[in-house]
């Protein structure tokens, strides 16, 4: 009876333990089934992605656009029977896994031993055994039942490296992305192109590129008609007049591309390394077509329209040039033009051309003259490189040519870059010619001009030599000059063709300005001809080296000018007592433009170099005829060189101020206007602050000086200079005290004063020049008596271009070393070192 019971609880456990038990079990074991069913079918379907892979890799590269129909049907057939052969492997070769497959799994997954999961599966043979029995068939179940969690089915593992050991998978993976980039927008109409008729492919699959390529010179950028760019564009584009449009396209033929404009219709041929292509069935086949009218491009397969595009073209205009004075003749001859320059793409090259009025030419008689010279040649300068709008001014000294002296009418010429041509309006004047004072000079100088314009005069030009000799112990004291013509006229005699005889006209012009001023005339032309390559060089944008020997060529000649200008000066005492109302031009007022064009051309500022120099031609040019304004009053005089000693007072102050800065203890860090809380400097610089007080105490009592002159003179120096005064005798105490951080302010606000007053002394001299301007009759064209704009007047030529003043240039010279210098010290910071690369990338 008692044995019931615990029989009945034993055999009770045993069934829960299994039901719980086969509930986690049938759990398990449908997860392994569905991971051995992954294992088997993913090596039977990895073939079938591999022939999709490899069918689009073929389409991406264009295997289906070649040009032979045969073989695009051949591969579409070939990929057509790989791909039903994978997919019959599969239900041929899948065999589904069994609940056996999947318990296997699990226990080898698992690593179990004598097999437990099989053990629950596992009923007695004998339902009716003893107590005994069952109780320890119970407690074997629940054993296995223990074991069982702890069983995992694992990860599927298909093993698709045993059906492909040398990882082929992988290479096909890399040639479907480079495919994918490669099709680009193109992607589905090349796999579209495998599937369609014969003779469609190509229309669905072929890649068009098409961009259109603006002159260079007019600085716009390309504009693409094809890719996601093109897409948000307009209907219709604006190219400028000549640009060149493009039509690229691959991957297919029998393509063709027509253009229509003004109602006629033409084929664009192919292009190929510049030349007609021979076959126009190649690919990549390309086209290009120069836009000079509105048109319509279309790409056509047959009557089959693929793309179209229309473009308004934008012409380009002529240049437009004017003169905006008459010619005007200066000092020596030299011609003066000012002309305004106009295009919407800039003009880059300008001249004058000259040619004999049609009366004169009739009136030179019945007889055909035969001229040993053509008209002159005569290039203007631009007021900047490619000129799109501006005012120029051009200088060039004609007198040698044979045409000096006569009537003649002149055109403006502005080219622009495409070579279309502007002119003016003819002008109709007498070319200036040198004025001769000396009367052997000038007639030596007419004879010259009569041969040059006919040759056919020989016998005239000689007999007029012969009486020039007749007596030259009464019209040629130097003997050199009558030797001189003897030989020409040996020279005229024996003349073989015209280039003998150019020499001679030559000759004559050397004799003729060696007898009217000597040396002088050839350091002029000298002179004349380095204003004239510097010019150029300025103009073509030359480089820093030519510019500085060209530079160095011009002080050479303005030198040789001067030097040639005071000997004549001693040898002829009458011209050495200058008037008493004319201002005498110092060598050293031209050396120091000449100096700060040089800095100028350096500092890339060309254009406002060459605005200078031709400032100087003018001021040249009248210094040659005495048109100088009167000498300045004495308090003009005082005014000028007390500004040349400000100019040096403010350079001395910003090197002690420079100096002082490094002296400091913080460096810099003490915000400005922070003056208490510094400490004395140790004994170990006080020497050096010693020297720095004596400095700032020589500048002050230099200012002192000047202002006390000025004073004396009846001049108001402004408050500007007494306040630096002030602030230069703070800094002196404040450097005595130990404490440049303190004086390194007062040095500052002593610049800052000094330049005020300066600026304050400089508009007052200005001033009096203007007002001294009617006394002298200059002020009728606006210019001071170098021929320079006034300053105060309006708007003058050359305003376009700011010449920066001595001072600004001196500046920006020191700021420049200065920036240098730091930049070459290696101890400061890498932050520190980049912000001064792009200050002087910014200079």
């Amino acid at each position: 009876m008692t044995g019931e019971p615990r029989s009945g609880a034993n055999g009770g456990s045993a069934d829960t333990a299994k039901t719980g038990a086969q509930m986690r079990l049938d759990r398990l074991i449908r997860r392994a089934g569905t991971i051995v069913l992954w294992e088997r079918l993913w090596p039977l379907f990895v073939p079938v992605l591999a022939v999709i892979g490899g069918f689009f890799a073929a389409a991406w590269f264009g295997l289906f656009l070649l040009p032979f129909e045969w073989l695009r049907l051949a591969l579409l057939g070939l990929f057509g029977l790989a791909f039903a052969w994978v997919l019959i492997r599969i239900p041929v070769r899948l065999r589904l896994p069994s609940r056996d497959d999947a318990l296997r799994r699990i226990e080898t997954v698992s690593r179990l031993d004598h097999r437990p999961i099989t053990a629950l599966e596992d009923r007695l043979a004998d339902a009716a055994s003893g107590h005994a029995t069952k109780a320890l068939w119970a407690a074997h179940l629940r054993r296995m039942a223990a074991r069982l969690k702890g069983l995992s089915a694992g990860i599927p593992s298909p093993r698709v490296d045993r059906l492909d050991p040398l990882a082929l998978r992988a290479l096909l993976v890399l040639v479907l992305v480079v495919g994918y980039f490669y099709a680009g927008e193109e992607r589905l109409g090349r796999v579209l192109a495998a599937f369609q008729p014969p003779g469609r492919a190509e229309i669905v699959a072929t890649r068009i590129d098409a961009w259109v390529t603006p002159p260079v010179y007019t600085g716009k950028a390309p504009i693409f008609l094809t890719g996601p760019i093109a897409a948000a564009g307009p209907a219709q584009h604006a190219v400028p007049e000549g640009s060149v449009l493009v039509v690229r396209f691959s991957g297919g033929s029998g393509l063709a591309v027509t253009a229509q404009s003004e109602g006629r219709e033409e084929t664009v041929q192919p292009v190929a390394a510049g030349k007609p292509e021979a076959t126009p069935d190649a690919a990549p086949a390309e086209h290009r077509l120069e836009l000079l009218k509105d048109a319509t491009v279309t790409v056509m397969r047959g009557r089959d329209r693929i793309t179209a595009w229309t473009f308004a073209v934008e012409p380009d205009r002529n240049p437009e040039i004017r003169a905006l004075d008459n010619p005007a003749g200066l000092a020596r001859g030299a011609i003066e033009l000012v002309y305004a320059i106009e295009d919407d793409y800039g003009v880059v090259s300008a001249a004058a051309e000259f040619a004999q009025p049609d009366d004169e030419k009739a009136a030179a008689g019945a007889d055909e003259p035969r001229p040993l010279y053509g008209a002159p040649e005569l290039s203007l300068s631009l007021p900047q490189a490619r000129t799109r709008n501006g005012r120029g001014r051009t200088i060039r000294d004609l007198t040698r040519h044979p045409w000096a002296g006569g009537t003649v009418t002149m055109t403006l010429i502005a080219r622009d870059e495409a070579g279309q041509e502007g002119r003016s309006d003819r002008l109709r004047f007498a070319l200036p010619q040198r004025p001769f004072s000396k009367p052997l000079a000038r007639a030596l100088v007419h004879e010259r001009r009569r041969l040059a314009l006919d040759a056919n005069k020989v016998g005239k030009v000689t007999d007029a030599l012969d009486a020039l000799t007749l007596f030259p112990d009464r019209y040629m004291p130097e003997k050199g000059v009558y030797l001189a013509l003897r030989a020409v006229r040996y020279r005229l005699l024996n003349a073989v063709d015209d280039d003998d005889l150019r020499d001679v006209v030559d000759l004559l012009w050397e004799i003729a300005i060696g007898i009217e001023d000597g040396d002088l005339s050839f350091a002029e032309q000298a002179l004349r001809d380095a204003q004239q390559r510097l010019m150029e060089a300025l103009e073509r944008g030359a480089s820093d080296e030519e510019i500085e020997r060209l530079m160095a060529e011009l002080r050479q000649a303005l030198n040789d000018y001067f030097r040639e200008l005071a000997e004549q000066a001693m040898r002829n005492p009458h011209m050495a007592a200058p008037d008493p109302n004319a201002q005498i031009m110092r060598p050293d007022d031209f050396e120091r433009m000449l100096r700060q064009m040089e800095n100028l051309a350096k500092s890339g500022a060309r254009d406002a170099a060459r605005q200078m120099l031709s400032e100087m031609q003018r001021m040249l040019e009248n210094l040659r005829t005495g048109r100088m304004a009167t000498a300045p009053d004495p308090q003009m005089r005082q005014m000028q060189e007390a500004l040349q000693e400000l100019r040096d007072m403010i350079r001395r102050q910003q090197d002690l101020m420079d100096r002082t800065f490094r002296m400091a203890p913080d460096q810099g860090r003490q915000q400005p206007g922070e003056r208490g809380g510094e400490q004395p400097q140790q004994n170990g610089n006080q020497g050096e602050l010693g020297q720095l007080q004596q400095g700032q105490q020589a500048l002050q009592q230099a200012l002192q000086d000047l202002l006390q002159q000025l004073q004396q003179g009846g001049i108001d120096p402004g408050r500007g200079l007494g306040r630096a005064e002030g602030d230069m005798g703070r800094a002196g105490e404040e450097l005595g005290r130990g404490q440049p951080g303190a004086a390194v302010q007062d040095q500052s606000s002593a610049i800052e004063n000094l330049r005020e007053g300066a600026a304050g002394l400089a508009e007052e001299l200005a001033n009096r020049q203007a007002a001294q301007q009617g006394r002298i009759g200059a002020g009728e064209d606006d210019t001071d008596p170098l021929g320079r704009p006034q300053r105060t007047r309006g708007p003058q030529f050359g305003e376009s271009v700011k010449v920066p003043d001595e001072i600004d240039a001196e500046r920006a010279r020191e700021i420049l070393e200065e920036i240098r210098r730091r930049l070459s010290e290696r101890e400061r910071f890498e932050l520190e070192r980049n912000y001064l690369e792009r200050l002087l990338d910014r200079y």
